[in-house]
């Protein structure tokens, strides 16, 4: 019997809720910098394409914990 996981197009496997919950102590303390610049950049603008930067570079710091 094999059991089957998520993976990305790379075949790297994506994260659960359960392994992001357990890892979010260490994501916002690591990362905390590229997390507020994408907050303060969603409070500047409400338009999600004007954040799309910010939010690589939180979604890059997190995949290189």
């Amino acid at each position: 019997m094999s059991t089957s996981s998520a993976v990305d197009a790379s075949g790297n496997p994506i994260p659960t809720s359960a392994v992001l919950t357990a890892a979010s102590k260490h994501i916002a303390t690591r990362c905390r910098a590229e997390n507020m610049a994408f907050i303060n950049c969603k409070k500047k603008d409400q338009n999600p394409e004007k954040c799309l930067e910010q939010g690589r570079e939180v979604t890059f710091c997190v995949l290189n914990l």
